[in-house]
């Protein structure tokens, strides 16, 4: 086949049947026509697409245009340790033959290499962002990851059940009967309160009102134990405590280490403590001695069950979790509200109806 396309740069390939060259011409015409032809020999590799992509973000990053330094470390290893990874990745692949079909069969192999169904959605959407980028730079002129879905696992597959909401309280009082006094309070916030991990790194004794018994989130620590906002406008809340919530803090707060920052539960240095060293320090040895097997996360599942419990609405569940969107809340936890009894509903309706 020979061809000139849309710069008037001439063409050819071989094939070796008329049919592959007529079908091939067909393809080629059209995008021709449409002015987004690429021709495979002066395209990019995907590669060298994520090198100029992670360019542009580390612009963004330094100049603070919406690129925390946490996000670019997460698109950077996304990146390097998926896409580009040397036995399912796209690293060799021109943008030019980047298809529907090659980022469909790219899922395929994420999936089949041991990648959970929420890292391979993940990976995904960065390879999207990337090419993003490249059209924006006449680098492609196509978006091969349209159409290609990463089907999400059942939702009763991430959903708290009762029975795992039973089996989080009796660890939790475990965990708060044989905690020592420097990893008590700590518990007891995160527990009680609910807050991300990050939120509750972040603390300070400014935001916490012992006299009305609420903590307010207003700062988080990053992974490089940076005080910036909340990730997201619900991220901004003000937290109920009750009295041993209160009692535990105005305890700590005597023997707190001094901090600059005004933390209120700073490392020894009067820092930001890692949410490595409360794994390494305390938690895991903890849950080892106890012999539960629990995640950092599962005291913020507890806090949540705690209030769904109590009666709280589903509105105050959201609120006091941080939660952008009901569904985020429903998705979880739907199965712990307690459910409507329709069979008293319907005999008192036909009392008042009937008599």
């Amino acid at each position: 086949m020979d061809y000139k396309d849309q710069s008037g740069k001439r063409r050819s390939r071989q094939f070796k049947t008329k049919k592959e060259a007529t079908d091939y011409e067909t393809k080629v015409r059209a995008e021709i026509a449409a002015g987004i032809y690429m021709h495979a020999a002066d395209s990019v590799s995907v590669e060298e697409a994520c090198r100029q992509y992670l360019e542009h973000l580390k612009v963004r990053r330094d100049t603070g245009q919406t690129m925390e330094p946490a996000t670019y470390v997460v698109y950077e290893s996304c990146i390097r340790r998926h896409i580009l990874d040397l036995k399912v990745g796209l690293g060799a692949v021109k943008l030019a033959s980047l298809r529907t079909k090659t980022v469909a069969d790219f899922r395929d192999r994420l999936l089949s290499s041991g990648r959970s169904v929420a890292m391979t959605k993940r990976i995904i959407a960065t390879l999207g962002f990337m090419l993003k980028h490249a059209r924006a730079n006449d680098l492609i002129f196509t978006d091969p990851v349209e159409g290609v879905v990463v089907r999400r696992q059942s939702r009763s597959s991430s959903a708290i059940s009762l029975e795992a909401a039973q089996q989080l309280r009796d660890n939790v009082k475990k965990l708060l009967g044989a905690a020592d006094d420097d990893f008590r309070p700590y518990l007891v916030v995160a527990a009680l309160a609910g807050l991300r991990a990050s939120e509750q790194r972040g603390l300070r004794w400014e935001n916490v009102d012992l006299t009305k018994g609420i903590i307010r989130v207003r700062e988080r620590a990053d992974i490089f134990n940076k005080i910036g906002d909340p990730k997201s406008e619900a991220g901004t809340r003000d937290i109920p405590i009750g009295p041993m919530v209160t009692n535990t803090l105005k305890a700590w707060k005597l023997k707190c280490p001094t901090s600059e920052l005004g933390l209120v539960f700073p490392n020894r240095k009067g820092g930001v403590r890692t949410q490595t060293d409360v794994h390494r320090l305390w938690f895991k040895p903890l849950c080892g001695k106890l012999g539960i097997t629990m995640r950092w996360h599962d005291l913020r599942h507890f806090a949540v069950s705690a209030w769904i419990d109590q009666g709280f609405s589903i509105k105050a569940v959201m609120t006091f979790a941080g939660h952008k969107d009901y569904r985020m809340t429903m998705e979880r936890y739907g199965k712990l509200f307690p459910s409507e009894d329709h069979h008293k509903a319907v005999a008192d309706m036909e009392k008042r109806l009937f008599g």
